[in-house]
């Protein structure tokens, strides 16, 4: 597992999983993200110039996210199976997605579903899958892979054709931003009610220091006029 140049713990913020229907396993170290847990990545996503379907290997490096993705996505219909995003770390720092951990759509199993005894049973897609690989965003900016589980549990169709494979899910680049937009949003206002508070910090030092100047200002002026009298006296004395 490659550790050199990655971002420390400490800026790490872990999302948990909010998908009731399934049971995931937890044996790594990056927790589920609540929003993309459960987001089959289809085969037939476009994948990015210079996409592969060679096979992933720990510290294999790539230039972003994005490029990670595709490579494994290419690897994925090549091979014959279909990748899911099931885990997401981001920086406790700025909210940005730093740990991302991409499964096969069969991995973990379906939890019983009470309602199956009067309405029609679906068909099992998961069978505990381990077949993964987890990726980490390092210093450099660059994504590295930090863990890749090759074997599958179940058949896998190569060859077969992209379209057979394809299932529509909203596309996980428009997801990922719209979640970060939200989350940078949500950083914006935190940021605009600290400047507010600072502002009307200023504005009460400010009114205060000129409340303070008006008094000085008046007992002069106060000072003055009771001094005019006295000299009038001496001038006609």
């Amino acid at each position: 597992m490659v550790e050199a140049g990655s971002i420390p713990d400490e800026y790490i913020e872990e999302e948990s999983s909010a998908e009731p229907t399934y049971k995931q396993d937890q044996d790594d170290n990056v927790a589920q993200d609540s929003s993309g847990g459960g987001l089959i990545i289809p085969a037939a996503v476009p994948t990015l110039p210079g996409a592969s379907a060679e096979e992933p290997y720990v510290g294999q490096e790539f230039e972003s996210e994005a490029a990670a993705h595709a490579f494994y996505n290419a690897y994925a219909a090549e091979v014959g199976f279909i990748i899911r995003v099931s885990k997401l770390s981001r920086s406790r720092k700025d909210g940005t997605a730093i740990g991302r951990a991409l499964v096969c759509n069969k991995e973990g199993y379906r939890m019983p579903d009470k309602r199956e005894k009067i309405v029609r049973q679906r068909a099992e897609t998961r069978v505990g899958c381990r077949a993964m690989i987890m990726m980490r965003k390092i210093n450099s900016g660059k994504w590295v892979i930090t863990k890749f589980v090759k074997e599958h549990t179940h058949p896998l169709n190569p060859g077969s054709s992209r379209r057979d494979m394809f299932e529509i899910y909203p596309s996980q680049n428009e997801h990922d931003k719209i979640r970060e937009l939200s989350q940078q949003l949500a950083i914006e206002k935190k940021r605009s009610v600290t400047y507010k508070r600072q502002l009307e910090v200023i504005f009460d030092y400010i009114e205060e220091h000129n409340v303070g100047l008006s008094r000085k200002m008046q007992r002069i002026v106060d000072s003055v006029k009771e001094m005019e009298p006295k000299e009038e006296e001496e001038h006609n004395h």
